[in-house]
C-alpha cells in the first residue's frame, strides 16, 4: 500500500495555509446557518495577523461565498460554497477537497493486471477479454476517509506500464495518445458492504453516494472506467442546471 501526502498548491504558503483553515470556519457556519466569527476571534483562532485574515477573506469573498458588510456581521452563502464543487466539472479528488479546506491524503490500496470483464467492457464497448489495470484508491480529508475509487484503464498491451500512483486521467492520456475530454459519470446510492465498509472505517450498511464514471477522449475512443464511492457527510455536489426560455409568463 503506497500513502502520499498531496503537496500544498504553489503559491503564497502563509495565504494558503490561512484560507485553508479559514474554509473550516466557513464549512462550520454554513452547516450551522450561523455568522462566522469576528476578525478578532479568527485571528487568534488562525494564528494569523489582521491582513492576512483580510486577504483570505477577500478571496472567498471574490467567490460569492462569503459576504461581508462595513460594521456587521460576515455570514456564509451555502449556494456559492456549493457551487466551488460541482458535478459538472471535472477535478482531481485532491483538488476537490482542497477547495473545501481539507487536507488531502491519497492511497493507493491495490492494483493489478487484469481484463475489462463483462460489464466494464460492455459500458466500454470494447472486448471483455481485453486487458486492463486496475488500481483502487483511497482520499482521506483531515484524516476522515472522503472517497474510494476504483479505476480501470484498458491496454492495447497486457506489456504496457502503468503506475499505481499516478492520476487515472494522467495514465489515460499516457496509454492511449489523447486526454480525456468527456466523462459520463452517472450517481447513486449504495450501503457498504463488510469490506468497503472496513475501508471506509465506517459500519457496514453506511450509505454512501457512488459514482459510474466512463471518461471519453476527443476521438469518442473510451478511455477509462471508475466507480467511485464518496462520503456524503464529507463532500457533498451541486449541479447546475438551465431552465429553457421564456422564463416567466406566457
Amino acid at each position: 500500500m503506497t500513502y502520499l501526502p498531496l503537496p500544498r498548491p504553489l503559491g503564497d504558503r502563509a495565504h494558503l495555509r490561512v484560507l485553508h483553515e479559514l474554509l473550516r470556519f466557513v464549512r462550520e457556519a454554513a452547516a450551522s446557518r450561523t455568522p462566522l466569527p469576528g476578525e478578532l476571534e479568527l485571528t487568534a483562532r488562525l494564528d494569523c495577523t489582521r491582513q492576512q485574515l483580510r486577504n483570505a477573506m477577500s478571496s472567498l469573498e471574490a467567490q460569492g461565498i462569503v459576504r461581508r458588510r462595513q460594521g456587521s456581521v460576515t455570514t456564509v452563502d451555502p449556494i456559492a460554497l456549493r457551487l466551488s464543487v460541482r458535478l459538472e466539472e471535472q477535478f482531481e479528488h485532491a483538488e476537490l477537497l482542497d477547495r473545501l479546506g481539507y487536507q488531502a491524503e491519497v492511497e493507493t490500496l491495490s492494483s493489478s493486471l487484469t481484463t475489462l470483464g463483462a460489464d466494464a467492457g460492455a459500458v466500454m464497448e470494447l472486448a471483455a477479454e481485453m486487458p486492463a489495470f486496475v488500481v483502487r484508491k483511497r482520499w482521506r480529508a483531515d484524516g476522515a476517509v472522503a472517497m474510494i475509487a476504483d479505476d480501470l484503464l484498458p491496454l492495447d498491451d497486457a506489456d504496457t506500464p502503468v503506475d499505481a500512483t499516478e492520476s487515472v486521467f494522467t495514465a489515460a492520456a499516457r496509454i492511449w495518445g489523447e486526454p480525456v475530454i468527456w466523462e459520463v459519470s452517472t450517481p447513486g446510492v449504495a450501503a457498504l458492504d463488510a469490506d468497503l465498509a472496513a475501508l471506509f472505517e465506517r459500519p457496514a450498511g453506511t450509505p454512501v453516494m457512488t459514482f459510474e464514471i466512463v471518461g471519453i477522449g476527443a476521438s469518442g475512443r473510451r478511455l477509462m472506467h471508475s466507480i467511485e464511492y464518496h462520503d456524503p457527510d464529507i463532500v457533498s455536489y451541486s449541479l447546475v442546471r438551465t431552465v429553457r426560455p421564456p422564463w416567466g409568463g406566457v
